[in-house]
């Protein structure tokens, strides 16, 4: 129990704040070896410059900046900029301990991080509590546990591999992907365009995943464009009909991403102030990279 600051009488129970301390020394050496992981994945080169996220310098408003600076670019040319959003379907319980661990051993990674990541994986149970009463403990092939501070990195260097893939197919887009979500970028000429772009990366992708027992989840894959109005020059509006072929389905371009440029708004903030605010992270990252 701890004092809540500023109160005049601590002989009630309110003044008073509960904390409960659980076994967490477990999370503090899981939180050593994520940041161990992810510096010996930088020392060999096992990462993509496109990889976002469990890595310092590299946050998701950096990406963020990318995808700004690109639509920028293309609308001096004339042109639009598309992003399609694609997420993994349970991503880190998905992961394969086998395959892991070979990638691992394969790129040459240190030895004693090559053997905590094994054991970390290995021998793990899954115990159920309904109103304090505890089930019977079971073994479980659980891939990497989501709420783990090593999860994220863990699960970048299993699907590292999948940008550089794509890329030896195509070289009309350009990836960023933060943890478990994939973000194509393409730049055309206009919407028809674009979305004949990203509908090869979609391709490429989903079967790069296939391979490794990966999926994505379709209900969460989202597709933007990035663009401004030109006076009389309709071709390049929005035409909120169009849509990406992607796995068995279609994405429609997000009409409401379309109409504000990509931002979504804060509902306590006017478009202006919200716009201003973004925009002022979003340049000291591109400062930054």
């Amino acid at each position: 129990m701890i004092r809540k600051p500023g109160k005049d009488n601590y002989t009630q129970l309110n003044p008073y704040r509960s904390i409960s301390l659980l076994r967490c020394m477990g999370k503090v050496v899981e939180t050593e070896f994520a940041e161990l992981l992810s510096e010996e994945a930088e020392r060999r080169g096992l990462l993509s410059d496109a990889q976002f996220g469990s890595r310092k310098g590299l946050s998701a408003i950096d990406a963020a900046a990318i995808i700004v600076d690109r639509a920028h670019a293309a609308w001096k040319n004339g042109h639009i900029t598309g992003a399609l959003l694609m997420y993994i379907k349970a991503a880190f319980p998905s992961v394969v301990k086998g395959r892991l661990d070979n990638l691992l051993k394969v790129r040459r990674m240190d030895g004693d991080l090559i053997r905590w990541t094994e054991s970390f994986l290995s021998e793990r149970t899954l115990e159920m509590i309904f109103e304090g009463n505890a089930m019977d403990r079971h073994p479980v092939e659980a891939g990497v546990p989501q709420r783990s501070p090593v999860a994220p990195i863990l699960f970048a260097i299993n699907c590292s591999g999948l940008i550089q893939w794509v890329e030896e197919f195509q070289s009309e887009a350009e990836e960023l992907s933060f943890i478990d979500d994939l973000c194509w970028v393409a730049t055309g000429s206009d919407v028809n365009h674009v979305g004949m772009i990203l509908e090869r990366y979609a391709a490429k992708s989903i079967e790069w995943v296939s391979r490794r027992g990966l999926q994505f989840d379709t209900s969460k894959t989202e597709a933007t464009l990035f663009m401004r109005r030109q006076g009389q020059r309709k071709h390049l509006w929005p035409k909120l009909t169009a849509k990406i072929p992607v796995g068995n389905g279609s994405i429609w371009f997000n009409k409401q991403a379309t109409r504000w440029l990509g931002v979504w708004r804060d509902a306590h903030l006017t478009l202006k102030e919200h716009h201003n605010r973004c925009m002022k992270k979003v340049r000291a990252a591109e400062a930054r990279l």
